[in-house]
């Protein structure tokens, strides 16, 4: 059993102080004011640890099975100070929205990578940027951030009534991407374009218009910064408004629109050619 391993009590109560603090963690409000989230699985846990996340807290299925590696390395954080509990299926059920966990939940401290700010104010000159307005599915939000890792985006710049990058379905679907983007969460996003703008970058948001550039017939630039918006309503009327220049990505006819993350995952593949 993982409380012998660990020489650690076995949580069994739904009610206990420790499993109803760390369960509050799964609403967006409370991670904002305790400035912790939590990661489900072995994946991320691993992820955090390669990355020097803030590790603050392990939480461990009592019947989970766990490899010698993870072991090892949980115990290692335990002599460190990491405080490692247990728990019983039916206590540590409230701590995950998977339907088959792990059985490792992992609570970290906001990570220094992740910033919230008013507007971006600048960017680093040769820097690959993408921007995203509005961007409300986890789901999508996670595999927008795995495509920027993998496509070599340096920054993401997002604005803050996307979905939230702490949820444990963005972090799930991000696969340990959010770890390692510069990640500017922004208040203002008129003005963080108006400032991209100022320092040379020619800002293209996707939508289709009368005089959108369409991708494959115009030239691409390493300092362009492509802006996707909503999954329904695509990019807002002002921030198309003050964009250099709007695009979109040609498809065969009588056919839906791409996915937000499928759409932005070609924007950054033009990208990443430069």
């Amino acid at each position: 059993m993982n409380s012998k391993i660990f020489n650690v009590d076995c949580i069994s109560s739904r009610t206990n102080g420790t499993i109803v603090k760390i369960t509050k963690l799964l609403n967006k409000k409370s991670r904002k004011e305790e400035e912790l989230f939590t990661l489900d699985g072995v994946k991320l846990f691993k992820e955090a640890l390669n990355f020097g996340a803030d590790i603050k807290f392990i939480i461990i299925k009592e019947d989970a099975s766990l490899d010698c590696e993870i072991v090892d390395l949980i115990k290692n954080l335990q002599v460190g100070g990491v405080q490692v509990v247990c728990a019983l299926d039916s206590a540590f059920s409230k701590l995950t929205e998977e339907n088959a966990p792990q059985g490792i939940i992992t609570v970290c401290g906001f990570l220094k990578n992740i910033k919230s700010v008013d507007f971006v104010e600048k960017v680093d000159e040769n820097e690959r940027v993408m921007a995203f307005e509005s961007i409300r599915d986890p789901g999508n939000m996670g595999t927008i951030l795995r495509n920027a890792a993998a496509f070599g985006i340096d920054r993401v710049i997002l604005s803050s009534d996307c979905a939230d990058i702490y949820s444990q379905k963005v972090m799930r679907a991000s696969m340990g991407a959010a770890f390692k983007l510069r990640i500017d969460i922004v208040s203002d996003v008129k003005k963080t374009v108006e400032t991209l703008k100022e320092q040379g970058r020619r800002v293209i948001s996707t939508t289709l218009k009368e005089n959108s550039l369409r991708l494959g017939n115009c030239e691409v630039n390493r300092k362009d910064v492509f802006v996707v918006g909503n999954e329904g309503h695509g990019v807002s009327d002002e921030i198309i408004n003050i964009s250099n220049e709007t695009l979109f990505i040609p498809m065969c006819d009588n056919t839906e629109s791409l996915n937000a993350s499928i759409a932005s995952a070609i924007l950054m593949w033009e990208l990443f050619k430069l």
